[in-house]
């Protein structure tokens, strides 16, 4: 519980980190420096941990359904990124 409690604090953290860059109008590392690296995080985060976990699931079907789901949600991210 106290784990959980420190990763939300972390994502409040950011959170305000990045409502303060983006106040900071011109700043290098304003918004268009934090996002590449957030979304790389996410995506780290996805193939390293989730991904070998589905790789270990028995039915590939499901497998190949979630693996989907986060290509999906990267296509997402290019997608807000690019109409943004």
């Amino acid at each position: 519980l106290r784990l959980q409690l420190l990763t939300a604090l972390g994502a409040v953290a950011g959170a305000a980190c990045a409502l303060v860059a983006e106040g900071a109008g011109s700043a290098p590392w304003t918004a268009a420096g934090v996002l590449p690296f957030t979304a790389g995080g996410f995506i780290y985060l996805g193939t390293v941990s989730i991904l070998p976990e589905l790789l270990r699931d028995p039915a590939p079907r499901q497998a190949l359904l979630q693996l989907l789901a986060l290509l999906a949600g990267v296509s997402m991210m290019v997608a807000i990124a690019c109409c943004e």
